[in-house]
């Protein structure tokens, strides 16, 4: 295997992991919250924490859902037709998928500079926005590299593991 390819599988499965534990943290949040409430004691920013780390949960597993396929597949139409015209559907998806998760991770760096470069934080508890927003970017590009990877396996050029 390439090791490009080696240490983009490595990247994933930690952003993975990230963000199974902003998910487990989301979830303690929301609990400890809501309990909290039934006494009036609620949790300052409990909203700004849901959105940052709702938004690491996503941005982060959308690598590991791509590498392992778990992504809306459209199977009943894609394995109709015959086996060149599927090869040509998918390396077309996954251009297209690179193409466009390209232009978001640029658009991520690019608004994530401009958020640290402004200070912007978030509207209760002050926590700095960018570095979810460059994480994110990050997180688009290296499923870039999923892709291209998949890209490689249409014609047989290297087996997917």
């Amino acid at each position: 295997m390439n090791p490009i390819f080696t240490v983009t599988k490595t990247l994933v499965k930690y952003l993975h992991w990230i963000a199974g534990i902003a998910l487990v943290c989301l979830m303690l949040l929301t609990v400890f919250d809501v309990v909290g409430r039934a006494f009036n004691r609620p949790i300052t920013g409990v909203y700004d924490l849901t959105v940052l780390l709702g938004a690491v949960v996503i941005g982060f597993a959308i690598p590991m859902s791509t590498q392992k396929h778990m992504h809306v597949y459209m199977e009943f139409f894609v394995d109709s037709v015959p086996l060149k015209w599927k090869k040509t559907i998918q390396t077309f998806t996954y251009c297209l998928g690179i193409f466009l998760f390209l232009l978001i991770g640029w658009n991520l760096m690019k608004y994530g500079l401009t958020l640290y470069q402004r200070g912007e934080v978030s509207s209760t508890i002050y926590i700095p926005i960018y570095p979810v927003v460059l994480g994110m970017g990050v997180s688009f590009f290296l499923n870039c590299f999923v892709l291209l990877r998949q890209l490689t396996t249409v014609f047989g050029k290297e087996e997917e593991a």
